[in-house]
């Protein structure tokens, strides 16, 4: 073979094992499933938080009101 192609094949082979490597890092959704990007349970406590933080705030813009 001749040098260029060589290079070439080598190039493509070195794409190919990091496309494969990529998609085995990537975790796979089944087919038809949206796939979340934070879990369930990060969402819910960060959502229960920033509800508490509200419920704090209106607490205390009412005590400096009265």
């Amino acid at each position: 073979m001749t040098r260029t192609r060589d290079f070439h094949r080598f190039h493509r082979w070195t794409a190919k094992l990091r496309r494969r490597s990529l998609r085995n890092a990537l975790p796979e959704p089944r087919e038809g499933e949206l796939q979340p990007t934070h879990p369930a349970t990060e969402v819910r406590c960060r959502e229960w938080q920033r509800d508490q933080l509200h419920d704090l705030i209106e607490l205390e813009q009412s005590e400096a009101i009265a």
